[in-house]
Order: C-alpha cells, then sequence, then structure tokens
C-alpha cells in the first residue's frame, strides 16, 4: 500500500480515533482548530532542538513527494499546540524526554546526532522504534499508545491529515466534506 493511499484510508476508516473515545469527525474538528490556534497560543514545550527533532523525524514519516509533506503541513506546529493544551502534563513529559532517544540511537549507528545523520540512519532508527511500538501493540495496546514514538507517530499523522495542504493536496478532501460553510474561499 502506498502512503498517500494509507493516509487515505486511515481518515476515511476513522483510522485515526486513538486518542481516548473521540470520534473521527471530533478528532479533524480538534486538529484543525489546533492548525487555526494564533501563534503563541500555546505555552511552549518542545525547545528549540526537540522541535529539530520532532520536524525532522516527522518529515522521514511523511517526506515531501510530489505531494507536501509534513514540514508543508505544520506537524511541528501542530505538536506542540496539541502537547500544550490537550495532553496530560504526565503524557507531555514522556514525549519531552523521549525525543533525546533519537540523538541516541543515530549516534550508535554512525557516530551522528539525528539531525545531522543521513536519510538511510535516520530512517533505520525511526523504522526500529517503529518495530518497538508494534510489538508493544501486540501484547498490551495501552502500552503502545502511551510510548512516547506511538504518540510522534500520531502526532504527525493526525496532524498532517488534518492540515490544509494535507486535505488539500494530498487527500483532496477540501472543504471538509458533509459540512456546509457559506464563506469558503473560492480556490483555483
Amino acid at each position: 500500500m502506498e502512503r498517500r493511499d494509507f493516509l487515505e484510508w486511515m481518515v476515511a476508516t476513522g483510522g485515526i480515533t486513538a486518542l481516548g473515545r473521540l470520534g473521527s469527525s471530533d478528532l479533524l474538528a480538534m486538529g484543525r482548530a489546533a492548525h487555526d490556534a494564533p501563534d503563541g497560543a500555546a505555552a511552549p514545550v518542545l525547545s528549540t532542538h526537540a522541535a529539530a527533532l520532532v520536524t525532522a523525524a516527522a518529515e522521514r514519516i511523511i517526506p515531501k513527494t510530489e505531494t507536501p509533506g509534513a514540514t508543508q503541513a505544520g506537524v511541528t506546529r501542530f505538536a506542540e499546540v496539541m502537547l500544550a493544551g490537550w495532553y496530560p502534563a504526565a503524557d507531555r513529559a514522556r514525549f519531552v524526554a523521549g525525543l533525546p532517544t533519537l540523538d541516541a540511537r543515530s549516534r550508535a549507528r554512525d557516530g551522528k546526532p539525528f539531525l545531522t545523520a543521513g536519510v538511510a540512519t535516520q530512517d533505520a532508527v525511526l523504522r526500529q522504534l517503529d518495530d518497538e511500538v508494534t510489538a508493544l501493540r501486540r501484547t498490551d495496546g495501552a502500552a503502545a499508545s502511551a510510548h512516547w514514538f506511538g504518540m510522534l507517530k500520531f502526532l504527525t499523522v493526525w496532524g498532517y491529515c488534518t492540515s490544509e495542504v494535507g486535505m488539500r493536496q494530498t487527500l483532496q478532501s477540501w472543504p471538509q466534506p458533509m459540512r456546509y460553510d457559506g464563506n469558503v474561499p473560492v480556490t483555483r
């Protein structure tokens, strides 16, 4: 399955409903609200380095191809808004505490921190973390959802699928379906 097909499937089947008991329409509304939040609306959660790690990892999870990637979708800002405004303090702390794992594993592979490592190293580190979360999911779904990398991946996909560029250029679902908005500007 191609990445874009997978993203469309996740939205169509409600596959992004991992945040509590919220339905996909609630997640969509929350995601859009997070993207629309004014700059400075969220208290800073990520240091400059942590934000750069989130940006680099998210861009490897959903890279720019013929359609926008995670960076163009504003995934890092989205994650910051969601972590600051919606995630409990313990989840925020676990997420932030896990980010240095990217540097540690990258250095163990090729002696470079994650941000300066090559794409192959970054992908290998992310695949290894994803395999760990997948193994956890087989035995304890709650532990997998609470894993910092599971949170990063979820925030990346959620942020991408609810961004205007993700919805407009990848999912082709802009303006949002089954919603009347008589004030939508005409685009060409």
